[in-house]
């Protein structure tokens, strides 16, 4: 017969290991998704308060900079001779400093001069020769050619001197004195700077200078300054109509999905009346008759097609809280319908009412960079969509300019990537399931 002993585990065995986790209190509002997004949000919203004390924020004004400064760490802009220009009107500014080439015809009819003028000098002197203009007729023959004065130049093949009022001979070939002068004019067509000309001037960009970090633009603006005030703005009309937007949304989705009935009826078919529109399209017609288009302005013309989205996500989920048992206690205990719906179910909705709220930023923000990139937006007040357009107006893109259209898309990815990490974090604080927690029996 065999026993069998069984070790007793010790306290310091006993004791479940310590996991190192940077959210120690267990919150799920610690998620790291939604404190990423969170801090980005906040950078973009803080770069106007904090940033103006850094820099200048006037400068984002037109004519308050050099025009088209390159940003200095950019590679290929440190010198005159690095700095791009525009092929075609470099190409122009090159063929009128360069010296024309001879053409095949004008080189042939000189060839067949020059041989003609050759052939003509090797008669005899004192026969008179043979002329183009036919000399003086009644001039007597000398033994030397090409003597006495003419009228109409003598022999214009002749080799001789001689006066003439008509220029002399225009085949004969250049004396020493003539060859001097042409080669000093030729020495100086060729050193002669071969500088840009006439529209090839404007190609060029200005030297970069560490005053400016990110560079200019063609209205004398400071990118640096423009991105400080523009991005904020920006990310302003986005909350501004997101906010106004949720609010008539949760009203209008705890009231529809609370009591039901004839208001659930009536709510519904509004909400689902709207959201079939299309917003961009009804946006652009009335901006376009709006003349003195502000932010505010803006945010309130976003707001009218933001709230028919939360009404019906938040209708959806009240239709599945009323019938919970803390509900049905809450109504046998007397609580009125207001009570039930924004003390009792609303705070069980929070994470899904930000997530929701998240998105609703995210549509307004890009629809307001859509409308003012058409040229429909705030004209006065510097925003990104607004830089985005002035960019696209000056063919900044065709010119090489990528920083007026490059920052501020890189600062609307940002605000895009923040939001969608909220949304991504808030989605995994209402639902345990995509923490990734395991359940235990």
């Amino acid at each position: 017969m065999t026993t069998s002993t069984q070790t007793v585990p010790t306290s310091e065995q006993a004791k479940p290991a310590k996991k190192s986790r940077l959210n120690q209190w267990d919150s799920p509002w610690l998620n790291a998704k939604f404190l990423t997004g969170l801090g980005m949000v906040l950078f973009v919203m803080l770069m106007g308060p904090i940033g103006q004390l850094f820099w200048d924020p006037t400068l984002a004004f037109p004519a308050s900079s050099p025009l088209n400064l390159p940003p200095p760490w950019a590679p290929g802009y440190n010198t005159e001779g690095d700095k791009p220009v525009v092929q075609q009107v470099e190409s122009l500014s090159n063929r009128a400093t360069a010296t024309p080439a001879p053409a095949a015809a004008d080189t042939a009819a000189d060839t067949a001069a020059d041989s003609v003028a050759d052939s003509v000098a090797s008669t005899p002197a004192g026969t008179g020769g043979t002329s183009l203009t036919g000399g003086n007729p009644l001039a007597a023959k000398t033994p030397t050619a090409g003597g006495g004065t003419s009228m109409t130049g003598g022999n214009p093949l002749a080799t001789g001197g001689g006066q003439s009022m008509t220029g002399g001979n225009p085949l004969a070939k250049p004396t020493a004195a003539a060859n001097t002068t042409t080669s000093g004019t030729a020495s100086q067509t060729q050193t002669r700077p071969s500088g840009p000309v006439g529209a090839a001037a404007y190609a060029r960009f200005g030297v970069p200078s560490w005053e400016h970090p990110l560079g200019t633009e063609s209205s004398g603006r400071d990118m640096l300054a423009v991105l400080l005030v523009g991005a904020p703005r920006s990310l302003r009309i986005g909350l501004i109509a997101a906010t106004i937007g949720m609010l008539i949304g949760v009203v209008l989705g705890f009231t529809a999905g609370y009591l039901g009935g004839w208001v659930d009826s009536i709510i519904r078919t509004i909400s689902d009346s709207i959201i079939v529109i299309p917003a961009l399209a009804v946006l652009i017609v009335i901006s376009a008759y709006v003349r003195q288009l502000q932010i505010e302005n803006l945010a309130l013309l976003l707001a009218l097609f933001a709230w028919p989205g939360p009404t019906r996500l938040i209708r959806a989920q009240v239709l599945s809280m009323r019938e919970r048992g803390y509900v049905q206690m809450a109504r046998i205990s007397g609580a009125s319908s207001f009570h039930i719906m924004f003390m009792e179910m609303m705070p069980n909705m929070l994470p899904y009412i930000a997530a929701s709220y998240t998105g609703n930023v995210s549509a307004a923000i890009l629809a307001a960079t859509g409308l003012e990139v058409l040229g429909l937006g705030p004209t006065r007040i510097p925003t990104l969509g607004m830089t985005i357009f002035y960019a696209i107006s000056a063919a900044a893109i065709l010119r090489g300019m990528w920083w007026w259209w490059g920052i501020p898309i890189a600062a609307l990815v940002i605000v895009f990537s923040g939001l969608f990490l909220m949304t991504v974090g808030l989605d995994e604080i209402a639902n345990p399931r995509l923490r990734g927690r395991k359940v235990t029996a």
